[in-house]
């Protein structure tokens, strides 16, 4: 009798199969159908399926009509679910062990009544064995762990794409600003071409925290540094088993990654022409499959490029798919580069200023001939120059005022800015708004802008001349500043050589400040204000 055949005969003797109705539907994954013993109320086993058999090492036929409360008692079943059916009068789900074949597996034992309530047969099912729980579980955990791993990735990702943000004043910048604006919510391939250094990975971060995709991941891929035996498994993904060393439980690309959110791929004139090909053909259909996959997998994402080569130049000398150069050419932004926007240093070094002061606990200023250093300078290497070169001083610097006597030696023969250049920017700072910040110098507090001197908690009565003369000595702390260029700092580049005069005044601040011991003289060269320890 086929099992449909024997379930209808079941049907026609009024039995309640409502239970056993609900353990075959098909939207329960974890029972198998045919895996089944069915017994009467006494727990005589009426039929069993060739598939209980087989999974279970019975011989065909070998258990029917056997009591299941002998088999539980001679430990074939331990516990016998049957029996546990029969004597509970319910239903039971527990772990039963076969013990000739010792395998222990989850089963589901159901009563099965009349109209009346009254118990006519138990069906019992086994789902799945212990194994296959366990291999369960570890799986269930490896896909956890690359769950988080990515998760961190993308987290990593998305606070460096939130950690940049833009400071300009020039009207290129502007210009640029406001087509980034009219542009971020377009779906529109984006194009950003400029020297190296000049803020490309910046732009496209910023374009995409204005996006509304700003809630999504931004991730970024550097196509230059990739290994060109790497690259297509690094951007596409793969299978596991995809080649030699490959991880065995395959790996997500970094296209992949950027599903619902933002693809930034700099340098992209970097790209091997077969993986132009590939990611031609990921622009055109928005799918990728994954290496040694046999899927498509569909994503969605705003894709921006970056390069500082001749795109045009590239595709005529047959390095550069035209096809894809096209594609990707929708939206050009290209970024001038720093010394034709003098306008942006500035804003741009105090921002990094603020921030680097910040990581690494300090408190400092620029003074006004840095800052002009900082705006003759001509920057080849562009805003990323600036922002090391900042973050190297920050961290170099023990005077709370940054001037051109600290920087390193391959800036140095330009680090002298010209007269006219200096009293510009010294002007700026008073007028402007920025103030510098005071100085506290041993036991007296110095105020540039306000050319007031306190030494503890009382004014200090000094010249104009003698209050230069104070903070020339105080940017330089620790320097020997030879006689004549004290003496053309205080009283100016046309005036007469006086040395008495500068002694004069030497003499005046050390009695003032009671500093004697503090303004030291140099024999042979001038005067120098002695570094805090």
């Amino acid at each position: 009798m086929s099992q449909e055949t024997y379930l209808s005969h079941l049907l026609d003797e009024d039995i309640n199969l409502k239970g056993l109705f609900e353990i075959l539907s098909p939207e329960n994954n974890l029972v198998l159908a045919d895996d089944m013993m069915l017994s009467d109320s006494k727990g005589t086993i009426l039929r069993v399926s060739e598939t209980y058999e087989h999974n279970f090492g019975f011989a065909h036929g070998s258990i029917v009509g056997k009591s299941a409360f002998d088999l539980e008692a001679d430990g074939t079943f331990q516990p016998c679910i049957t029996a546990e059916v029969i004597r509970q009068r319910k239903k039971v789900v527990t772990t039963q062990t076969i013990n000739h074949t010792h395998k222990n597996v989850m089963t589901v034992g159901i009563p099965l009544c009349d109209g009346s309530g009254e118990l006519k047969y138990v069906v019992c099912f086994n789902t799945v064995s212990l194994e296959q729980i366990n291999t369960i579980q570890r799986n269930y955990q490896h896909l956890q762990d690359s769950l988080q791993q990515y998760s961190q990735e993308i987290a990593e990702l998305r606070t460096r794409a939130t950690s940049t943000s833009l400071v300009f004043k020039s009207n290129s910048m502007q210009r640029l600003w406001t087509l980034m604006q009219n542009t971020a919510n377009t779906k529109a391939n984006i194009l950003i071409t400029g020297e190296t250094g000049v803020g490309k990975s910046a732009i496209a971060k910023a374009i995409h925290k204005m996006s509304n995709r700003a809630d999504g991941p931004f991730i970024e891929v550097n196509c230059a540094v990739l290994h060109e035996n790497l690259i297509e498994s690094e951007l596409f993904g793969y299978e596991k088993g995809a080649f030699t060393g490959a991880s065995s439980t395959g790996k997500i690309g970094k296209i992949e990654l950027a599903n619902h959110g933002t693809l930034f791929l700099d340098e992209i004139g970097e790209l091997p022409l077969h993986i132009q090909s590939k990611l031609l053909q990921l622009i055109q259909e928005k799918t990728i499959e994954r290496l040694s996959g046999n899927r498509r997998i569909s994503l969605d994402f705003r894709l921006i490029v970056a390069t500082n080569r001749n795109l045009e130049e590239e595709v005529q000398r047959g390095l550069f798919r035209s096809d894809l150069f096209y594609r990707l050419n929708v939206i050009r932004i290209h970024i001038p580069p720093l010394r034709s926007r003098k306008e942006d240093i500035f804003p741009l070094a105090h921002q990094f200023l603020a921030r680097f002061s910040r990581e690494y606990g300090k408190n400092l200023t620029f003074s006004p001939r840095f800052l002009a250093f900082l705006e003759q300078y001509d920057w080849p290497g562009n805003v990323r120059q600036l922002e090391n070169l900042i973050e190297r001083l920050v961290i170099t610097v023990q005077d709370p005022i940054i001037d051109t006597t600290a920087l390193p030696v391959e800036y140095t023969g330009d680090a002298v800015p010209p007269a006219e250049l200096l009293a510009r920017v010294e002007g700026l700072l008073r007028h402007t708004g920025r103030r510098a910040a005071t100085l506290r110098v041993f036991d007296a507090e110095v105020d540039p802008d306000n050319r007031t001197v306190t030494q503890n908690g009382r004014a200090v009565e000094l010249t104009p001349r003698e209050f230069t003369l104070l903070l020339v000595l105080v940017r330089a702390r620790g320097q020997a500043l030879y006689r004549d260029i004290l003496y053309e700092r205080v009283w100016g580049p046309d005036a007469e050589p006086n040395p008495r005069a500068l002694d004069l005044h030497i003499h005046r601040l050390r009695k003032k400040l009671d500093w004697a011991d503090k303004i030291v003289t140099v024999p042979k060269v001038g005067y120098k204000l002695l570094a805090e320890r």
